[in-house]
């Protein structure tokens, strides 16, 4: 169950950056404007505005949990460098760091659900497989980029 969850939150994490190469006049994430993407998966005009205002909300959380998972890593690094190690203090600054990483993550998953919900799940699963397709032909450019 574990791996599962990680596999779709490291998807989600994973998925705009693709896209957004074959679309470089769309802002990171945005794979559903990418015209290619949206005839694909059959989007309507209210699924892209619904997704557009996920995007702004998971963004805007993300940007928070972002900071508070740094303030927590600078936190246990500040008591970590003092001279004398508070053992209880660390572990539980520890805990807040891991909260904190665990706090990102599921609203990282919490906006993959959302995506799947609209887009239901043939579409969700054609989304997944242009994901595949696409990562692979990635890989044979930059292998060929290398050759040069």
């Amino acid at each position: 169950m574990l791996k599962k969850i990680l596999t779709g939150v490291l998807f989600m994490a994973l998925i705009g950056t693709p896209f957004l190469a074959m679309g470089q006049d769309r802002p990171a994430g945005k794979w559903w404007r990418l015209p290619r993407v949206s005839k694909e998966l059959h989007l309507r005009k209210d699924e892209k505005n619904e997704l557009d205002d996920l995007f702004i909300e998971n963004r805007r959380k993300l940007i928070d949990l972002k900071s508070e998972l740094e303030r927590a890593r600078l936190d246990l690094d500040a008591l970590l460098d003092r001279g004398s190690l508070d053992d209880d203090a660390v572990r539980r600054q520890y805990d807040r760091l891991e909260r904190a990483r665990e706090n990102l993550a599921r609203e990282r998953f919490r906006f993959l659900l959302e995506v799947r919900r609209i887009l239901g799940p043939e579409r969700f699963d054609r989304l997944k497989r242009m994901y595949r397709q696409f990562r692979v032909q990635r890989r044979k450019n930059a292998i060929k980029r290398r050759r040069k």
